[in-house]
């Protein structure tokens, strides 16, 4: 089995619309960036997978292909859903990838090790849930593109639908790492809090733009609970 990991990235630019009203379009993308990077470290070094495919037309993709040594596709797409189906056949016809592993770019605190778990656990079809069921922040599929895609934010259960209906066998895994997207103050406060060092985690307790957002006493509080 040749496992590649397909990671879509829109652009630093603009990213994160869902924070403008709390943050400059700057400390967005500095964010966005610190996210990218720490899902990319996890893939790199997770032992499952073979292969990774960056989906950007972004011009900062080809700088982050180079440095962490993957291969950039620069899609053609006008969706996201379009985009990712684009890359399976990439990976499936160039690559010969006999799975692939959808990751979003802002779930900052997964590791290689989460990766590893995940693969692990693999059926045809092995969908990882947002903290809520509601969204997908994971999908591996055997082969790339087996049944169609969502990806509107509340995909968990229309994927399953969609994949149980092409008659594959599908898995659920939960994972406390992959639950995590980074989409509001509350999602900044917990990987401030979290035991996990990261990029995402340096970048908030150290950028000025974000002190305002993070209460530390509320944190620092979070963080003795769990072990101080």
């Amino acid at each position: 089995m040749s496992i590649w990991a397909i990671v879509p990235f829109k652009g630093a630019q603009n990213a994160k619309r869902r924070l403008a009203p709390k943050l400059q379009a700057d400390a967005r993308s500095r964010l966005a960036m610190a996210m990218l990077n720490d899902v990319l470290e996890a893939l790199v070094h997770a032992k499952s997978v073979d292969g990774i495919l960056l989906v950007s037309r972004a011009e900062e993709a080809r700088r982050l292909a180079q440095e962490w040594h993957i291969t950039l596709y620069r899609d053609t797409a006008h969706t996201l859903v379009d985009a990712l189906i684009e890359a399976g056949d990439k990976v499936k016809h160039d690559h010969h990838a006999t799975t692939a592993v959808i990751v979003p770019g802002d779930v900052p605190l997964i590791s290689s090790d989460d990766v590893d778990y995940v693969l692990h656990y693999h059926a045809d079809v092995t969908i990882v849930p947002d903290a809520h069921k509601i969204g997908t922040n994971a999908l591996v599929c055997t082969p790339p593109n087996a049944f169609p895609l969502v990806f509107d934010g509340r995909s968990y259960q229309p994927h399953i639908d969609a994949a149980i209906r092409k008659g594959l066998q599908v898995r659920a895994v939960q994972s406390d790492s992959f639950a995590v997207d980074v989409d509001t103050v509350e999602d900044l406060k917990h990987v401030e809090a979290s035991a996990k060092v990261s990029r995402t985690r340096t970048l908030l307790r150290t950028d000025p733009a974000f002190s305002e957002l993070i209460d530390r006493k509320t944190t620092n509080s979070l963080d003795c609970a769990e072990g101080c």
